[in-house]
């Protein structure tokens, strides 16, 4: 047994499952095939901009979305012609500015949302990962399957390929994912997926830009007219 393991073991709380051998090697081969552990674990934080086609109207809209892996900071932008959309989160602070164009706090059923898909972002969760952060643990289950766990619940899973690239992606308790295309966007050693989408076909998204550990001035999160 390794140190970094014997480590880890002695770490946990009581109660919390023991990851096995075979989970790290699957989780090795994870982190390997979207472009290494020291990479990912140096990660701040993300600027993803992506083209979105969705069924609903606007069918196809441009996002850009920050987010900050060391603390709960995010921004989202959506635009699209006659579409003009921005949310944002920074702590316990928050705003949306809404498709009528009213600006005032996100809903407390979006926030709820909003929290809780930044608590198992897919790339924070990978930064996390990489970065060994004693909070989470990984068990191999399934034939190709890598799951995550904080706190003794599932954070998320991963369906891996015969190299390790994932293929599917799922948040908390969603049992279906959402599909990746191929980890082959990069941009200073992080691999992304060139596509991402629903199972159904009802939401995609194709990278278009990716700035890693970008800049975070305090406007950027703030209410639009509060300086």
């Amino acid at each position: 047994m390794n140190l970094h393991r014997r480590l880890l073991l002695a770490s946990l709380p009581a109660g919390i499952a023991v990851p096995s051998a075979a989970a790290e090697d699957r989780l090795e081969s994870l982190l390997a095939a979207v472009g290494g552990r020291a990479a990912w674990a140096a990660l701040t934080g993300t600027r993803n901009d992506s083209q979105q086609n969705r069924v609903d109207e606007p069918t196809v809209v441009r996002a850009v979305i920050h987010i900050d892996f060391t603390r709960p900071r995010v921004r989202i932008d959506t635009r699209a012609p006659g579409l003009r959309l921005a949310r944002a989160l920074d702590g316990e602070r928050h705003w949306r500015l809404a498709r009528d164009g009213t600006l005032g706090p996100i809903p407390e059923a979006v926030l709820r949302e909003d929290r809780r898909w930044y608590a198992a972002h897919v790339y924070r969760t990978l930064h996390r990962l990489a970065a060994r952060d004693p909070a989470l643990t990984v068990r191999d289950a399934a034939a190709r399957r890598l799951e995550v766990f904080e706190a003794g619940q599932r954070l998320a899973w991963f369906d891996l390929d015969s190299r390790g690239e994932p293929y599917v992606f799922a948040a908390h308790d969603d049992a279906q994912g959402a599909l990746f295309g191929p980890w082959a966007f990069e941009v200073q050693g992080i691999r992304h997926p060139v596509w991402v989408a629903q199972r159904d076909g009802s939401w995609r998204a194709w990278a278009r830009e990716l700035e890693i550990n970008p800049a975070w001035p305090p406007a950027l999160f703030s209410e639009p007219g509060s300086a």
